[in-house]
């Protein structure tokens, strides 16, 4: 086995340089491609307008490509579509995610709020766009969606943003070749302290290399509902349903065939779960989040090939009983621009959230007009604390959207907010999230610093660091760094193992463990004792 040369490893051999690995675009999944639209129902239908081009999945050339004239068709946007769009993007009221098969397929690894937060740009993004602009998600809306309170959100999103910035895309080629590329080429974190009607927000520049994947799609092309993405707890899951959705048509096609490593490789778990028996947590875990959240459902066979899992069949059946877990707001689903983000205009989205949470049957907006967003806000308030402690008392209010607008049309002023206790605790979602989050931003300073020590070390080290790998490593494992050119995360969780076990990295104690690095920044001490002992626990699992 070759060791690769200091030259094909000078600066820590970034991501950029990797070798591609090998999986076709097509592998697994025909290859055929065709716009496949979420529908506004849930459930999933193929777009007549774009046909399937033929071809097998195992020639992993056709298919599955973009639109060949989109750089051309997207020099010839104006303009003033660029300033409409805004506005006109969630006509209809069906946010999704509108991308090239190739782009759906790819290989990616990144964070479950990171990708959320990816998810929420592109949804941001239409197909008949002609250029992309920059993208602005405010702190508000992501705390909404991802029911994230306190002000760990601000970190969060910050973070997320940063690490997004850092992640990058590998896609396959219709000719075998391959393509990477970051994200978002710039990343902006507004803290909205210039202007006291502004809010806190991250702007996103999606990179122009995902133009031709992402503007102007004519055929093989994914429409991925975003509500039902965003719902999913875990990263693995939510890029399987990526996946299965554009191999399958959105649901029309229910005979799938996988090689498991290219599966893997699609889900950023190249190199991991390398027994079959233990990638099935992944396939068992997406199982159950499909069947609730999602229009699609999937039961999965793994096949032998000798004495090896090589391949694993996958039916995927159309779901008609399913709840997405997150409810966009109207925000989101129906942006204003940017120039008029203000703190007030997201409070009239909010107060006609609210009106719509209660079952109101009037329309929200010209009611929020009438009465006043803070108003709408805090009678709404008002009436879910009486609702509680009617329910308390045996005698419920049967029509709380009756009883706002009783309280809104008698003037009726709300006493101040009482202090909440009643659902005080975490969610588990919430839980989730929040450990998530700690466990992405550990993950993050330690490749940093494993960076920077690599970077420090002269050739003769690197290449010693390099032997010691080989001299340590399982074969297989050694195999799967080799045939990936000695780049990518299996050889980075491998090497920063070595540098740590031979002296080359010392980590300060705080990174030595999540749970260390968590107490160290006190990013547990704004929750309660109870709140703590669950998210420390979770840490503790997360780190095991």
């Amino acid at each position: 086995m070759d060791v690769p040369t200091s030259r094909r490893r000078a600066a820590g051999a970034p991501a950029t340089e990797a070798t591609a690995v090998d999986a076709a675009v097509g592998d697994g999944a025909d290859g055929n491609g065709s716009g496949v639209d979420g529908g506004g129902d849930g459930r999933a239908r193929t777009n007549p307008a774009a046909p399937r081009a033929s071809g097998s999945a195992r020639s992993g050339t056709r298919g599955a490509r973009p639109a060949k004239s989109a750089a051309k068709n997207a020099a010839k946007g104006t303009a003033r579509a660029g300033a409409k769009r805004a506005i006109e993007r969630r006509s209809g009221g069906r946010v999704s995610v509108t991308q090239a098969n190739p782009l759906a397929l790819s290989r990616q690894e990144m964070g479950l709020l990171t990708k959320r937060l990816l998810v929420l740009a592109l949804s941001d993004i239409t197909r008949d766009d002609h250029d992309l602009e920059p993208i602005r998600i405010t702190a508000w809306e992501y705390a909404q969606i991802f029911n994230i309170r306190g002000k760990s959100i601000y970190n969060r999103i910050e973070d997320s943003a940063r690490e997004l910035l850092e992640q990058t895309v590998q896609i396959k080629e219709p000719n075998g070749d391959w393509i990477m590329f970051q994200w978002v080429s710039e990343a902006r974190y507004d803290s909205g302290r210039d202007s006291k009607d502004k809010l806190a927000c991250i702007e996103l520049k999606i990179h122009d290399k995902l133009k031709p994947y992402l503007l102007q799609l004519r055929r093989d092309f994914s429409i991925i509902p975003t509500d039902q993405l965003l719902s999913f707890e875990s990263f693995n899951s939510m890029r399987l349903f990526e996946v299965l959705y554009t191999a399958s048509y959105g649901g029309e096609k229910r005979h799938l065939d996988f090689d498991v490593d290219d599966l893997k490789l699609r889900l950023g778990l190249d190199g991991k779960y390398e027994r079959f028996k233990d990638f099935t947590y992944v396939l068992d875990k997406a199982q159950g989040e499909f069947a609730k959240y999602t229009s699609l459902t999937f039961t999965y066979e793994g096949r032998k090939v000798g004495r090896k899992y090589q391949n694993v069949a996958i039916v995927i059946e159309k779901n008609d009983v399913f709840q997405p877990r997150v409810r966009l707001p109207d925000s989101i689903a129906r942006r204003v621009q940017r120039e008029g983000d203000t703190e007030a205009q997201l409070r009239a989205l909010q107060a006609a959230d609210a009106l719509r949470d209660v079952g109101w049957a009037l329309e929200p907006d010209r009611s929020v007009a009438q009465h006043g967003a803070q108003r709408v806000i805090d009678v709404v308030r008002y009436a879910r604390s009486l609702q509680r402690k009617s329910e308390q008392t045996g005698r419920p209010i049967a029509n709380l959207a009756g009883f706002v607008h009783s309280l809104l049309q008698q003037g009726i002023e709300p006493p101040p907010a009482e202090p909440e206790v009643v659902d005080a605790r975490l969610t588990r979602d919430a839980v989730r999230g929040i450990v998530s989050g700690i466990v992405d931003a550990f993950d993050q300073q330690r490749r940093e610093r494993a960076k920077a020590a690599w970077e420090a070390l002269s050739d003769d080290q690197r290449d010693l660091v390099h032997t010691l790998m080989q001299a340590t490593g399982h074969r297989f494992t050694l195999e799967r760094i080799e045939a990936a050119g000695w780049a990518g995360p299996l050889y980075e969780a491998n090497r920063i193992d070595v540098l740590l076990s031979h002296g080359f990295l010392t980590l300060p104690p705080y990174l030595s463990d999540v749970v260390a690095y968590a107490d160290h920044g006190d990013l547990l001490e704004e929750y309660p004792a109870e709140d703590r002992q669950r998210l420390l626990s979770e840490l503790r699992e997360a780190g095991a």
